[in-house]
């Protein structure tokens, strides 16, 4: 080396020319070599703007653990919830689900409002009647209260279906839905075990418009059909509205019952003496199921029967067990039926009747009719 450091005077060329070269390429913005120019990492130059399509990486390059789940889950092409949080929406069925929670919620609240309003509704132990109303399912652990002419047969399929007694509620015959269903009643167990899955199991219960259910039950049982000839206890309930309440009742009205009119029907339901013996078909809801004393997880009405049944069954996660049958329309939704009928009974008699009925309007937030 020369003086103060430079090259000596043999070497001087050579060290200009490098010089020269390391001036072109600054001035191109070219990148010298390491030799010359060592590489430098600012945080300016590698800071990332992470969007939703990079969030997935994990710092060292690999997947992160949601995708790892994700991929040992079926790898679907885009989780739902993901896509409902970056349209700011929410899905059809989750606007379902939240609807039908409000109006399961008001339900209850209403309940609890009449039923303060009568307090003699929630005195006493439950009675027998409710006890022998309500069927137990261990394997899901729910209580089913059976209320006659609210969809109650679709129920027993769907809970038939749940046990293990059959494959698909379809082809399950009425007879059997009633018969064979093979399910344990609350009347059964010992006190100490109703106690117990009554405060633990999912309790469900179903309602009716209260004249809408008195018309059904007198059609399905009375009017103009025959099952009472196939069943020996509505036979006999015929045949003692028929000594009753006909007029010039001849010998074979008497024996067979058959064809009690509407008039016979409305004057039995509403004479006061007759009313301790009353079949639970036109039974008072609000005594089949006590619902003042036990506490419903969710409380149906058949005229929403489609929505509720959904509801419940999803929320309970068995929607995919057990489906309940739709299209079991019956003659009584019909409001021309309906009118023709009221319209038939005395002011007297429908008042009556509003009396007899009036607490299962009120306890399950039905409007009292317009003819009344």
């Amino acid at each position: 080396m020369g003086v103060c450091g430079l090259p000596n005077s043999k070497l001087l060329p050579l060290f200009c020319i490098l010089c020269l070269i390391v001036c072109i390429l600054k001035w191109t913005d070219i990148k010298a070599p390491t030799i010359f120019k060592p590489t430098q990492i600012s945080g300016q130059q590698h800071r990332v703007n992470v969007s939703h399509s990079q969030a997935g990486t994990s710092l060292d390059g690999g997947p992160t653990q949601q995708q790892t789940e994700f991929r040992k889950n079926g790898g679907e092409s885009q989780n739902a919830l993901q896509k409902e949080q970056d349209n700011g929406e929410i899905s059809a069925p989750d606007e379902f689900m939240e609807q039908q929670a409000v109006v399961q919620s008001e339900r209850r609240r209403h309940l609890r409002e009449v039923c303060s309003n009568h307090p003699e509704l929630s005195q006493g132990s439950i009675n027998a009647i409710t006890l022998r109303h309500m069927f137990v399912d261990d394997k899901y652990k729910i209580l089913f209260c059976s209320v006659p002419k609210t969809a109650c047969s679709n129920w027993k399929r769907v809970l038939m279906v749940l046990g293990g007694v059959r494959n698909q509620t379809a082809g399950i015959t009425l007879t059997e839905a009633h018969m064979e269903n093979k399910m344990k009643r609350l009347i059964q167990l010992s006190p100490a075990a109703r106690k117990y899955k009554l405060q633990t199991y999912t309790k469900f219960m179903y309602a009716r418009q209260p004249f809408r259910r008195i018309l059904s039950a007198y059609l399905d049982k009375f009017g103009g059909k025959a099952v009472y000839r196939q069943e020996q206890h509505f036979q006999d309930i015929a045949k003692g509205i028929m000594k009753r309440y006909r007029k010039n009742a001849t010998t074979r009205d008497l024996q067979t019952g058959e064809n009690i009119t509407w008039y016979e029907w409305m004057a039995y339901l509403t004479n006061q003496t007759e009313r301790v013996g009353f079949d639970s078909h036109w039974l008072e809801i609000h005594k089949v199921c006590s619902p003042c004393q036990v506490n419903y997880d969710y409380l149906g009405k058949l005229e929403t029967v489609d929505d509720d049944a959904r509801y419940m069954l999803t929320s309970l996660e068995v929607q995919d067990k057990a489906n309940f049958p739709t299209g079991d329309e019956h003659q009584t939704n019909s409001s021309q039926v309906y009118n023709a009928y009221f319209g038939q009974v005395t002011k007297t008699s429908l008042q009556r009747l509003w009396e007899l009925y009036k607490l299962d309007f009120e306890l399950f937030g039905y409007d009292k009719p317009d003819f009344l």
